[in-house]
């Protein structure tokens, strides 16, 4: 599979530049980084250093769309913020890495762990419907690199109305790094076992003696031997932002980034039947579960403009536009088991889209003012995309992709097939989908103690879908309003106890081929949550506790008529409890848990019908300690504990996948080096070696198993070890 990264020998330079730069600086110019922790702040893009007492604890979300800035405490909703400083420390480089930081966060794998979908709550998200760049939507499921956010910011749940209509599975807002007031250089050298070697530069500062104009600038290259021998990886990525300061209160953030990932030789996944018992996960270091030439090539190139005005100290105006353009070579083994002892049948990856092209916009205007005694915090907004997927010209034939059989107990390598995966370069553009709304929330403040906010978004959607030939297949078009209504009750200024009501709308699915009404459109979908909730602020350490009930629509093939139809409705009651914060002094914990009872229910078959919806455990979660070593000064020591339940293996419920526990351990050590700041960390995941299924799912959003069900390996044991220099 050929390399399409364009970027290595630049960034090699730089980075050698870089080093010279910090060999050659003087120890009076260097700012010490955080040793643990990210400035509680609200304007984010200034890397400041940290007070020993914030650990990793953020007051308000500033840039997830139409909230404007908000205190957390005062959202009626539970608001999830993993910092820049916790994705460093982690040694993350994709979402998969660092969602358990997010411990009420989950995933679904799609083609590997570069290729995921988040969620919330039990609920499966989009390819791009739940995820956004500084507030403007964007595609996930393509390559996307952790070393280039600031932060990632949450909202659980049913995020409609706040967003236009979306998958009922939380909104995730990737937040770019932003060029800094004073000079940031921080150049980081990085090993993960078993010979990837990783060299990133972090540069920023103003570019003028003014200030005016800034920048900050993100580069790295990766290279090497992953776990499985054979298996090889190669990233690149230079991500740079611009902010421009025309006049007082006013900023233009440009933004451009490209970065290529290419994976080969590692596991691919496995899929199967209703009708199989899916067998205990294996060592995902074996040989032959992938092949050393198959894996994915994924470049994506992202480009956004951001302009931010405070008209007055109430009153701020935000307007952008993104364009992302995503491209993916697919082409993991799926391992197709066909019985219960673990024989399966070995093929390329085929079918999956080898584009996505995203243009999305956002603008709104948010203030407060007070209107006959009662506070207004009032939000006016639009946002809209238009995202367009690709497909291949001309599909492979199974026989054209087949590599063989083997079984779970005896992998076996297979001979690259002469004809090889489809040309995925030879494509054309299958589906248009076009998104386009107003929402308007406001939050009223009756005195010191009670609070109401009321918002709705009201959105016009469609989409339109293409043959190779570029003849109209049937399309879809609909709009409607997705409202929400919360009370929120404070009894002091660090305490609050609130309930949502929301309702979100989205497009429905389209009837697969093998339907009787294939191609033909549902009608919206229209999901419905029920949220009680409540959040504290004690001092060193953040509180939250959230009950809610998520309901959607189930479409399913009737087995009777053949036609696809809504056939019930899945429904997720839990309860969410997390903490961040000093636990007590010297001791950091970042935790949460989520007692989650997902089922189907009012589905027409009883096999099927009140069964807990697959791969959904009962309790999952996740528990990061971090402990300050007394008497060692800025030694610092970390534990990571993450776990779930056991899981549903089917939608018949016949049997069940283990759940797993899974353990991290860490070291992380400040010092001086070569006359400047200089921070060690060494880490261990996966302590025990564990073998577990990171993901078992339906194949497709809707849960209908149209096709056949999904599992997905947990990586194995992995050293990561990494030098910081900060000067």
């Amino acid at each position: 599979m050929p390399n399409k990264s364009r970027l290595p020998a630049l960034l090699a330079l730089s980075l050698i530049c870089a080093a010279r730069l910090a060999l050659a600086d003087d120890a009076g110019e260097s700012a010490p980084p955080s040793s643990s922790t990210l400035e509680r702040v609200v304007v984010v893009g200034q890397r400041e250093q940290a007070q020993p007492d914030q650990n990793y604890r953020v007051d308000a979300v500033n840039s997830l769309g139409p909230l404007g800035t908000e205190p957390v405490i005062n959202t009626p909703y539970t608001v999830g913020i993993l910092p820049e400083d916790l994705i460093e420390n982690s040694q993350a480089i994709n979402f998969k890495d660092v969602s358990k930081y997010l411990p009420l966060v989950y995933y679904q794998e799609q083609q590997g762990p570069d290729i995921l979908r988040p969620q919330t709550r039990g609920m499966q998200g989009g390819n791009f419907q739940n995820t956004k760049f500084d507030g403007m939507q964007m595609f996930i499921t393509v390559a996307t690199a952790m070393e280039q956010f600031d932060r990632i910011e949450v909202v659980n749940g049913v995020p409609a109305s706040l967003y236009g209509p979306a998958n009922p599975s939380g909104m995730f807002n990737f937040v770019s790094k932003r060029p800094t007031a004073e000079p940031l250089h921080e150049v980081t050298a990085s090993y993960t076992s078993d010979s990837v070697v990783t060299g990133k530069l972090d540069f920023g500062g103003p570019i003028d003696p003014g200030g005016i104009v800034r920048y900050r600038l993100n580069a790295l290259i990766d290279n090497g031997d992953g776990f499985v021998d054979l298996s090889h990886q190669h990233r690149a990525m230079g991500d740079l932002g611009i902010d421009v300061h025309p006049w007082n209160r006013g900023v233009l953030e440009l933004n451009y980034s490209n970065y290529s990932l290419l994976d080969l030789g590692y596991p691919g996944w496995f899929t199967y039947s209703e009708k199989i018992f899916l067998p205990p996960a294996p060592d995902p270091r074996r040989v032959g579960y992938g092949q050393s030439y198959a894996g994915i090539d994924l470049r994506t190139v992202m480009m956004s403009a951001r302009f931010r005005q405070d008209l007055s100290d109430n009153w701020h105006l935000v307007a952008g536009i993104l364009n992302q353009d995503g491209s993916r070579d697919i082409n993991t083994p799926v391992n197709n088991i066909t019985k219960d002892s673990g024989a399966y049948t070995s093929s390329f990856a085929n079918g999956f889209a080898p584009r996505f092209i995203m243009t999305s916009d956002v603008g709104y205007l948010d203030g407060t003012f007070d209107t006959f005694g009662i506070g207004h915090d009032l939000t006016l907004g639009t946002a809209g995309y238009k995202a367009r997927s690709f497909s291949v010209k001309t599909p492979a034939t199974p026989a054209d992709v087949l590599l063989g059989k083997a079984s779970i107990p005896d992998p076996q390598i297979f001979p690259e097939p002469s004809r090889g995966p489809p040309d995925v370069l030879l494509n054309y553009d299958s589906s248009n989908a076009y998104q386009q709304g107003f929402n308007l929330g406001d939050t009223l403040r009756f005195g010191e103690h009670w609070l109401a906010r009321l918002a709705a978004s009201q959105d016009w959607f469609s989409t339109y879908n293409f043959s190779s030939k570029g003849k109209a297949l049937p399309s879809y078009s609909n709009h409607g309003i997705s409202p929400t209504a919360s009370l929120i009750f404070k009894p002091t200024p660090d305490m609050s106890a609130y309930f949502t009501y929301a309702s979100s709308l989205q497009a429905g699915d389209l009837a697969p081929g093998t339907a009787a009404n294939a191609g033909e459109s549902l009608a919206p979908y229209r999901s419905k949550e029920y949220e009680l909730g409540y959040k504290v602020s004690l001092g060193k350490i953040d509180l939250t506790a959230a009950l809610f009930r998520v309901e959607r629509p189930f479409a399913n093939i009737d087995p009777l008529s053949n036609v696809f139809q809504i056939s019930g409705e899945q429904v997720n009651r839990g309860l969410e409890l997390s903490a961040v914060g000093q636990a007590v002094e010297g001791l950091t914990v970042v935790g949460g848990i989520t007692f989650l009872n997902a089922r189907l229910e009012h589905t027409p078959l009883v096999s099927t019908n009140d069964k807990e919806y697959v791969g959904s455990p009962k309790v999952r979660g996740n528990l990061l300690l971090e402990y300050d070593i007394p008497g060692i000064h800025a030694l610092v020591a970390s534990f990571d504990y993450y776990f779930s339940g056991i899981r549903p293996g089917n939608d018949t419920n016949s049997f069940t996948v283990a759940g797993y526990n899974v353990f991290d351990f860490g070291m992380r050590y400040s010092s001086t080096l070569w006359r400047t700041t200089a921070v060690w960390r060494l880490g261990v995941d996966n302590l025990t070696d564990r073998h577990y299924y990171s993901t078992i799912s339906p194949s497709n959003l809707t849960g209908a198993n149209t096709g056949s069900l999904i599992a997905h390996l947990g990586s194995p044991r992995l050293l990561l070890a990494s030098l910081s220099l900060y000067f």
